[in-house]
């Protein structure tokens, strides 16, 4: 059995705030083999790494990212003395380590954010192996492979009843190299999903007996909010 990476959740939100450079140098040091990041676009047109649409929950302001631009974003004080970075910096950051980047399409234009990204990782070919894009919008990532069909793409999965299901019509449209269920699509499902070829990437996984039983099923990555918990039980196993 393969072990699967733990990649930490926007980095570790445990240690510092999440998705800032701080969080993800905080996965890093407590071992994790890379991150997940949330990406969007700034008024500017620029990918800046942030998971909600608005800066409330850390400046109490419901500053719009996408109504701002990349520079103002980064005077925003979120706390600590953290700010919003942009993907390009992320990625060199990170530009030894595995990063899953989801791209949050509820508040612009999924193809322009497609393009974003791919022009983005285009200045940073070194990493290209080791990151793949995400996102719940099937078109988004279709967009994204007509754009830049070498980029892996991970199609991600609802916890709920109403999540749509894998038809083979989307599949075909997507073309995604894994899938990114919720950890309660459990063991057998995430076999099915490696039979038939897929990557799994599974969110968000703090349990470390739980993730033993999802690596046993051939999970490809753990994502989770304690990467440092979930390392020292890699270790002393």
């Amino acid at each position: 059995m393969k072990t699967p990476l733990i990649l930490g959740h926007r980095g570790a939100p445990h240690a510092a705030i999440e998705n800032t450079r701080a969080s993800f140098l905080a996965a890093l040091a407590q071992g994790a083999d890379g991150v997940e990041l949330d990406v969007r676009l700034a008024s500017c047109g620029t990918p800046i790494v942030c998971h909600d649409d608005t800066l409330q929950r850390w400046t109490g302001r419901a500053t719009r990212v996408a109504k701002t631009s990349a520079w103002a974003l980064s005077r925003e004080d979120l706390g600590d003395q953290s700010s919003i970075i942009t993907l390009s910096t992320a990625l060199e950051l990170l530009a030894h380590h595995f990063v899953n980047i989801e791209i949050k399409t509820d508040d612009g234009d999924p193809a322009a954010l497609a393009h974003a990204v791919s022009r983005c990782m285009s200045n940073h070919h070194h990493v290209r192996q080791r990151v793949i894009v995400s996102s719940f919008d099937p078109r988004t990532l279709n967009a994204l492979k007509r754009i830049a069909p070498s980029i892996a793409r991970g199609l991600l999965i609802e916890p709920t009843p109403t999540a749509p299901n894998l038809s083979s019509s989307m599949l075909r449209a997507v073309q995604p190299q894994a899938i990114h269920p919720h950890w309660s699509a459990g063991p057998e499902r995430i076999r099915q999903l490696k039979s038939s070829g897929f990557d799994v990437h599974v969110w968000t996984v703090d349990d470390p007996t739980l993730g033993d039983v999802l690596a046993s099923s051939g999970a490809t990555s753990l994502i989770t909010n304690v990467p440092a918990a979930m390392i020292a039980h890699r270790q002393s196993a």
